[in-house]
């Protein structure tokens, strides 16, 4: 037996290899398809057996960054679906009432249950000051009604993490999250389809007359509080969301390095033209700087700073990166990489989607700008 020590790129080999041989073929039957759900905790369970860390709540999340880039080459659906639960666990690990804890939390981190965070409504995308979901109190209940759309795994959810403007006394409100946990406090939901991450599914969420235990609500002495945590959480989501762009890109980036090392044309290898060269030089730099900048948000995050302006650089460079690469990939590969039988069209769906999903880069561009001009272009 070794007796040398296990590095982090030990253990990062290991869980690369693992996710090779028993992650990557469920990637390729369902990245278009629905995710299955009754499989969930069995492969939570395979992930965990390879090193992926899906139990921690509170852990170093440049490690976690790099276990979840491995997942997202694969199958990014997948890490998408956990990504999203393990942020609502999170939340409700931190403020949650005991008794919903000692419930949701272990199951949500299984694979047993799901979890979402609902935001984005109808009418208002970015726009929270403008959000129009109600929580009306009632006793000891709150009661809930209003719209959600675009919510990531809300079509499959257990549990949802919902900002909302609760009333207390009449007035217009203040906005705080609520954790509605489904079997106890129906919501209805209806799947969106889209370009992109079939398996990772997106859904509109309606809530009528949904009542709510006041105590899954932190009071008016906690909110301030409480919501800095829900935007920390955003901003986590926002970088993760960045991890999964990663993993595409790369899978891009490592399928274009073997076609051009076994392609030919005009008697050579494609690989040896040097335009194909200065392709894959641009492309394994932007993978590399991507990684940097989430790292450095994920830090920051970690560290508890306020980190608005590293989360949307991340967010904003990655998702964008990850497009240019999967299309660079695309025109490596020729017409072959329009075929489905090949990878290349399907990464440049799932890259695509994710430059909208947890802020456009439109929005994270305004963040930045915001941050270094002193000067806001929201109202």
């Amino acid at each position: 037996m070794s007796t040398e020590p296990v590095t982090a790129q030990d253990r990062l080999a290991s869980l690369r290899a693992g996710l090779e041989e028993d992650i990557r073929p469920l990637g390729d039957r369902y990245s278009d398809d629905q995710l299955p759900l009754d499989m969930l905790p069995q492969i939570v369970k395979t992930l965990r057996g390879h090193g992926y860390p899906v139990e921690e709540v509170a852990r170093d999340e440049v490690a976690g960054a790099l276990a979840s880039e491995e997942l997202a080459r694969v199958f990014p659906s997948l890490e998408g679906c956990l990504m999203v639960s393990h942020a609502c666990a999170r939340y409700i690990a931190a403020v949650g009432p005991p008794g919903l804890r000692e419930r949701a939390v272990p199951a949500l981190l299984g694979g047993a249950k799901i979890g979402c965070l609902a935001s984005t409504e109808p009418e208002h995308g970015s726009n929270n000051a403008a959000m129009e979901t109600r929580a009306v109190a009632d006793g000891d209940e709150y009661v809930i009604n209003g719209r959600k759309r675009w919510i990531s795994n809300a079509d499959i959810s257990d549990y949802a993490v919902v900002l909302c403007r609760v009333v207390e006394d009449g007035g217009r409100g203040e906005i705080r999250p609520i954790i509605v946990e489904r079997e106890r406090s129906p919501y209805r939901t209806r799947d969106l389809p889209k370009l992109g991450l079939t398996a990772f599914v997106t859904s509109e969420m309606t809530f009528e007359d949904c009542r709510v235990p006041r105590e899954n609500c932190v009071g008016p002495e906690g909110s301030l509080k409480n919501l800095q945590l829900v935007f920390q959480m955003l901003q986590w989501a926002r970088c993760r969301m960045a991890v999964i762009s990663l993993g595409i890109a790369r899978a891009a980036l490592e399928a274009s390095v073997a076609y051009a090392r076994k392609r030919r044309q005009f008697g050579r290898l494609i690989g040896e033209f040097q335009l194909i060269q200065d392709k894959v030089y641009t492309m394994a730099v932007d993978i590399d700087a991507s990684r940097l900048l989430i790292h450095r948000a994920l830090l920051s995050i970690q560290e508890g700073r306020r980190s608005d302006r590293e989360a949307s650089m991340a967010k904003a460079y990655a998702t964008e990166m990850a497009v240019r690469v999967a299309s660079e990939a695309i025109q490596i590969h020729g017409a072959n990489g329009l075929s489905p039988d090949y990878p290349l069209e399907r990464h440049y769906r799932d890259a695509r989607a994710l430059t909208i999903a947890e802020g456009t880069t439109e929005i994270h561009k305004l963040v930045v700008a915001r941050s270094v001009l002193g000067l806001s272009a929201f109202q």
